[in-house]
């Protein structure tokens, strides 16, 4: 068997709120865990530069809200619980279930290395759901977790002539968070539809499993309609200029209008970040409800395959809170496995978390994304790498190409830098669109390995396992 010193019992893959509390459940347990983490301080996307804003800014964590604020805690406890931490660590490969021993390909310091755990937890958290739309290429065209992540880390604060456009609670939130430091957005553009009956009962329960959570959020919708230029029932929004953005259209109530503007961000909700998990080889499938693929899940977090957790927004979105109680839950899952011991507490479902997920069954049907009703114009540019737009992507489907990966032999599309990230589940919908079948029957990209930039140098530079056989 081969072996190495660089060895643990567990490899945590990301330290949001999912990683950290799963690390110290863990280390707590007395296994040698490992998170590895590619930014430099913990607290993942939800909770990005939380120690740095309590130590250098505390008067801005309050408009950064409570829930920012609880980060701050769970950091703490992280760092204090023996579990070695890694960050700026770059993880490009895990290996496949044909090899002998269970082992990830990461880049530390520069340098390419394997790192052989027993167990791994992937906790890779969210990302922004790409949607292409005209002009989305544009500079002065930007995501608004792009713009938060500014404000968290460096305070920085977009201009008084922004224009926010998209659906979904991180629209309001970074709405009111920007309006409390002093800036007022130009318009709040909302692209999804009104709600319905069934999102009107959904809202009840959801009220009464978490009722400060959704006061809140009508606290900032009302806030938004009142104070922030908020206008509903967008549709066909388009960004306008030639080598920098200048201006948005859009339609509302039947009518064209148009606004002039240097920086317009946008918002389609959040997905699940499986790009590692499906380099992995573990079974995905479409999931109608958040339109986006997903991890199957057996148990707390265990995948198709078995030396493989997964946990958190990586699996399901569902917020800080839920990511923390699953953190906690799948390391009792995996200490549980590793000991070859019964524990009942993976099994048994937090009262909390049963109230996080009605909740979350109201946001999902209350904020659908934009591509569930609203596909691309075929001048839309899907991939934006190589430049591809979505007539050729019908073009293609309509000559008979069966799916994605036989796509790129076509266009190139999802073969540029970002590897497919930005136009995957565009591609999809829209060859499913075109088909009249189902996202699950088109499929998704084939992920391979390396999934993170690795030279050639560093690859012939990493060093060899060391063989213990003998």
């Amino acid at each position: 068997m081969s072996g190495s010193s660089d060895s643990c019992d567990v490899a945590i893959v990301g330290a949001g709120p999912a990683g950290m509390a799963a690390a110290c459940v863990l280390a707590k347990g007395g296994l040698d865990v490992v998170v590895l983490d590619e930014q430099h301080a913990p607290g993942g996307q939800i909770y990005k530069g939380v120690e740095k804003v309590f130590a250098q800014r505390p008067q801005d964590a309050r408009s950064l809200g409570k829930e920012y604020a609880a980060g701050h805690a769970l950091t703490r406890r992280f760092r204090e619980s023996g579990a070695q931490y890694r960050p700026g660590v770059s993880v490009w490969q895990i290996t496949s279930d044909q090899e002998p021993d269970l082992a990830l390909g990461v880049i530390e310091d520069g340098s390419a290395r394997m790192l052989y755990p027993k167990h791994v937890i992937l906790a890779t958290g969210a990302m922004e759901r790409p949607v292409p739309f005209e002009g989305w290429t544009l500079p002065g065209v930007m995501t608004v977790g792009a713009a938060q992540t500014l404000l968290k880390s460096s305070r920085l604060l977009p201009r008084d002539d922004v224009v926010l456009a998209g659906t979904g609670p991180l629209l309001y939130l970074y709405a009111n968070q920007i309006r409390d430091l002093g800036i007022t957005p130009q318009a709040i553009l909302d692209t999804g539809p009104l709600l319905t009956a069934r999102s009107g009962l959904l809202g009840l329960s959801a009220l009464l499993a978490c009722p400060k959570s959704m006061l809140q959020g009508v606290r900032w919708f009302w806030s938004a309609k009142r104070e922030l230029g908020l206008i509903r029932g967008v549709r066909r929004l388009k960004a306008h200029g030639n080598d920098r953005l200048i201006s948005v259209t859009y339609d509302a109530y039947g009518h064209e209008h148009e606004l002039s503007t240097s920086l317009l961000l946008v918002h389609d909700g959040v997905i699940p970040n499986t790009w590692l998990s499906m380099s992995a080889g573990i079974r995905h499938h479409f999931d109608s409800a958040q339109s986006c693929w997903v991890p199957e899940i057996d148990g707390a977090g265990r995948t198709s395959r078995p030396c493989i957790s997964m946990v958190g927004d990586g699996v399901r979105i569902g917020g800080a809170l839920v990511a923390a109680l699953q953190g906690e839950r799948v390391a009792h899952e995996v200490e549980s496995h590793l000991r070859t011991q019964n524990n009942s507490f993976a099994t048994v479902e937090p009262r909390a978390l049963n109230r996080q997920r009605r909740l979350r069954r109201f946001l999902d049907q209350a904020f659908p994304p934009t591509n569930d009703f609203q596909l691309p114009t075929d001048e839309t540019i899907v991939c934006r790498c190589e430049e591809v737009t979505a007539a050729e992507i019908r073009q293609v489907t309509a000559l008979g190409c069966m799916g994605p990966n036989q796509g790129k032999a076509f266009t190139r599309c999802g073969m540029g830098p970002c590897m497919g990230r930005k136009c995957a589940l565009t591609v999809s919908q829209l060859m499913a669109d075109a088909r009249g079948v189902s996202v699950d029957e088109i499929g998704h990209y084939r992920i391979r390995p390396p999934i993170r930039p690795i030279t050639i140098g560093q690859f012939a530079d990493m060093p060899l396992p060391i063989d213990n056989t003998e």
